[in-house]
Parts: structure tokens; C-alpha cells; sequence
């Protein structure tokens, strides 16, 4: 019975934990995506439009097709659907609607972002990638505590 009751009991440290790291997650995620948009590094000066998603692009598949294997035309499509997968996965993550999966899909995404990061000589980067992804598998791991989320309210059992 003491079992029964620990298994359905509500543990406020998790759930602000698993909160705490999906926001990260979803907060880093979408800023990512946000920045693909971007041009210029001031509050008064930086621009968001598609023309510079689209400069933004070419220079991250040009750069991936010299310092991997794969071939530019699939850089290419990696590099324009990055932006939008970034964005939304972010947004899926935020709000914590099937929050394992989505919590999945972030850490592929940030998976993908680490390989193209890999062929290039800069590791630093690649080991923030590898952060994320142990932060994203930490939120994973805490997702039985996601009262607080989207899951939580629509998904929520209801006591005897």
C-alpha cells in the first residue's frame, strides 16, 4: 500500500526540475532557430527576414560540404530545414505536449547539429552540442515528473 501511495504521490523537486531543464531546452532551441533569421549583432541593427534564413543557409551548407563527405545537395536541404525544425521542436519541447517524444526530437536535432559541427576544426562548439544533449537526456529521464506541462493537465490521472 505504502508503495501504491510513493508511486502516485506528487514530488514538487522533480517536477521543477524536469520544468527547469524542458525550458532550457526549449529556450535553447528556439533561440537557435530565431538566429538563422538574423542579421546583425545590435538591438537597433539586427534584421529578421527570410533573405537572411536564406544567406544564413547557403553559408552553413557551403561550410558543411567542404569539411565533410556528404554532398552539397544534402547540405543544402539540411541547411534550409534546420531554421524551422529548430523553431519547432523548441515550441513542442515549451510546451510539453508528448514530452517524451519531443524531448526525443530535441536531442536529435541538437544530434544533427553536433555532427555538422564535428567535421569542422572548432571543438568547443561541439562539446556545448554535447551539453545539450546531456541536458536534454536529463529532462528526458525527469519526464515521469512533467506535471507541469501540457501532458500534466490533459493527461493527468485522477485519484481513487
Amino acid at each position: 500500500m505504502s508503495e501504491e501511495s510513493n508511486d502516485r504521490s506528487f514530488r514538487l523537486d522533480l517536477a521543477f526540475a524536469h520544468l527547469l531543464l524542458r525550458l532550457w531546452v526549449a529556450e535553447r532551441l528556439i533561440m537557435a532557430g530565431v538566429d538563422k533569421f538574423r542579421k546583425g549583432a545590435t538591438a537597433d541593427g539586427a534584421t529578421f527576414n527570410m533573405e537572411n534564413y536564406k544567406a544564413k543557409s547557403a553559408q552553413i551548407a557551403d561550410l558543411m560540404a567542404s569539411n565533410s563527405f556528404l554532398p552539397k545537395w544534402m547540405c543544402e536541404q539540411y541547411a534550409m530545414g534546420i531554421g524551422f525544425a529548430l523553431l519547432g521542436v523548441g515550441a513542442w519541447v515549451l510546451i510539453g505536449l508528448f514530452t517524451e517524444f519531443s524531448l526525443l526530437a530535441a536531442g536529435l536535432v541538437f544530434l544533427s547539429l553536433g555532427f555538422g559541427l564535428a567535421a569542422l576544426p572548432d571543438d568547443t562548439e561541439v562539446v556545448y552540442i554535447g551539453v545539450s544533449i546531456l541536458i536534454t537526456a536529463t529532462a528526458l529521464m525527469t519526464a515521469k515528473a512533467k506535471q507541469i506541462s501540457l501532458d500534466g493537465l490533459l493527461f493527468r490521472r485522477k485519484a481513487d
